[in-house]
């Protein structure tokens, strides 16, 4: 590790040697997926899908009710 221009800071070195020859996959998406509706320091979301609902990646699946709150959108289909 190399240090930075600026206090504190560090450079971590990349270690692509352990997979630039490997070739790329495709991982199939697994039967349940939890996403946490409080990801972060403010008011935790409302979800607005139901169980059993058919979610589409990039759907928004909290709504944010707070001040310091965002929504939360689905990283996968399903």
């Amino acid at each position: 590790m190399k240090k930075n221009s600026f206090s504190g800071g560090l450079h971590v070195d990349a270690s692509k040697g352990f997979t630039n020859k490997l070739s790329i996959i495709t991982v199939p998406a697994p039967k349940t997926v939890y996403i946490p509706l409080s990801q972060h320091i403010g008011v935790p979301c409302q979800p607005i899908v139901k169980v059993g609902d058919e979610v589409k990646m990039g759907q928004m699946i909290g709504e944010s009710r707070g001040f310091v709150s965002i929504p939360v959108h689905s990283s996968v289909s399903g």
